[in-house]
């Protein structure tokens, strides 16, 4: 099954081991990012960082097949997009989150507005959220898991933001 949706442009990091898999127990951690499938550096990375959790890296292509495959598994998994449009571009391929997806850190980058503290968004990333949302998927806003849960229309309205 799956147990937690994330985009975060840190992918793993020590916020993911201390505080997200104590909060939600996962037996591996899922990244879906196409650059990152065909990275076995990169994994290698994120892999000791995890421990003894099992990582699996699939670009957004072989996640529309392996993702339905974890909500029926027994397993628990934890699923982590780097980037808004990954999230966006399976939604558009037919895929339906099985469960909420929290918004998690994005960089301060030319263009961007701060949408909550440690998320920052361009108007494409705002634009990919908004797909989401048009699609059914129930996204969370919550980047550093130390404030409440906002939902976008929220987060956007405190923001200033007018999609």
């Amino acid at each position: 099954m799956i147990v937690h949706y994330r985009i975060d442009s840190r992918v793993v990091h020590g916020q993911t081991t201390t505080k997200i898999t104590k909060e939600h127990p996962v037996d591996g951690v899922i990244i879906v990012d196409d650059e990152i499938a065909g990275d076995t550096f990169m994994q290698t990375v994120f892999k000791s960082a995890l421990g003894s959790t099992r990582l699996l890296a699939f670009t957004e292509e072989r996640a529309l097949v392996k993702l339905p495959e974890a909500e029926q598994s027994k397993k628990r998994y934890l699923v982590v997009f780097k980037t808004t449009r990954a999230a966006r571009d399976l939604v558009e391929q037919g895929y339906a989150f099985s469960g909420v997806l929290n918004v998690g850190p994005q960089p301060n980058v030319p263009g961007a507005t701060l949408i909550e503290k440690m998320l920052y968004l361009t108007p494409e990333q705002i634009e990919d959220l908004n797909v989401l949302e048009s699609h059914g998927t129930d996204l969370i806003i919550n980047p550093a898991f130390t404030t409440p849960n906002l939902t976008w229309a929220n987060a956007k309205s405190k923001a200033g933001v007018h999609s």
